[in-house]
């Protein structure tokens, strides 16, 4: 089986190592060169792979000719360098969020399509297998007809000052928003991978512990075209913060925690609490995943329409939250 050429776009992202680390370990890859808006960053991690580095990323797709990029760039540069990787043919792995709007969601999906290129983005919770699981339970109308959902996803990044070093975490203009976007993204498209499309949302995003100049902490109630209600809470002010996924149906209630997925439900006459053996995994991640979809040529599992989608509902989170109304959907 033929190898994949290789790059990474940036390391401004704190996941950018990982996955720098997973194109190095990665057997079906060679891992063929770094571009950094920063140089110095670019060059120190171009040397640890023993890659080169290029300063240009034009120059580098140019020289190079990968078959994919890691874009691992501040979100506003999303958009940029999506177009130039889409004209050099160049399948895409997006760090979430996709963009910062709908709008520049829009862009990265028509040049992707017109170039006819791969790309997805890094929504790594559906790939977890408790989540997968909870999917099929779902799917399975084990749960019945699924009336509410809770997602939380946090941690204490804003308490314990994590991006002192990438501060473009805390530049609404770099970032498009805060701890709320950062985390809640993924909270928004499980939601919306669990329940179906949503139809409305109304919200309140705030800054709480004001470590930084930018939101830290978000609540959302999403209603969905099924008639669910979904809760999401992301932030970075929760100290040992628990992920959370709770499902209630009227047939059963399904609990993701750290203990360990549980499911409430009638087996053979009998209510009670069970945990569900032989989880599906899906794949490692969505980057794996992509490769494997270039390879085989099929479509990723987590699409650029998946990205828009949740980006759509944390856009209209921040809408709700600063003017004070619900706002519907699409937008």
């Amino acid at each position: 089986m033929r190898k994949l050429k290789a790059v990474m776009v940036s390391f401004a992202h704190v996941h950018a190592p990982g996955y720098a680390e997973q194109l190095a370990r990665d057997q079906r890859v060679d891992f063929a060169g770094v571009y950094d808006e920063d140089e110095a960053r670019g060059k120190g991690y171009a040397q640890r792979y023993g890659v080169p580095f290029h300063s240009d990323l034009a120059s580098m797709l140019e020289k190079v000719k990968p078959d994919l990029a890691v874009v691992c760039s501040p979100t506003r540069m999303h958009v940029e360098h999506a177009k130039l990787l889409a004209e050099h043919g160049v399948h895409a792995f997006f760090e979430k969020p996709l963009a910062r709007t709908v709008k520049e969601c829009d862009e990265i999906i028509s040049a992707a399509s017109k170039a006819g290129v791969k790309a997805t983005v890094g929504f790594n919770a559906r790939f977890d297998p408790a989540n997968a699981a909870a999917k099929a339970v779902v799917e399975r109308g084990e749960l019945g007809r699924v009336f509410t959902a809770r997602v939380r996803i946090a941690h204490s990044g804003a308490l314990d000052r994590w991006f002192e070093g990438p501060r473009w975490f805390a530049d609404i203009e770099l970032a498009g928003g805060g701890g709320f976007l950062d985390l809640g993204v993924h909270g928004a498209d499980l939601l919306r991978w669990l329940l179906g499309e949503a139809r409305g949302v109304a919200a309140r995003v705030a800054n709480l512990s004001g470590a930084y100049p930018i939101d830290d902490f978000g609540v959302a109630v999403i209603e969905f075209e099924s008639g669910s209600v979904g809760v999401l809470e992301a932030g970075w002010v929760q100290r040992a913060g628990d992920n959370l996924l709770e499902l209630y149906g009227d047939r059963g209630t399904l609990v993701r925690s750290p203990g360990g997925l549980r499911v409430y439900t009638e087996v053979k006459g009998v209510w009670g609490w069970f945990t569900p053996v032989n989880l599906p995994r899906l794949g490692s991640n969505t980057l794996s995943d992509l490769i494997d979809a270039v390879l085989v040529d099929r479509e990723p599992l987590v699409t650029l329409r998946d990205g828009r989608a949740a980006t759509e509902i944390m856009q209209a989170a921040y809408i709700s939250s600063s003017e004070g109304r619900y706002v519907r959907l699409p937008l």
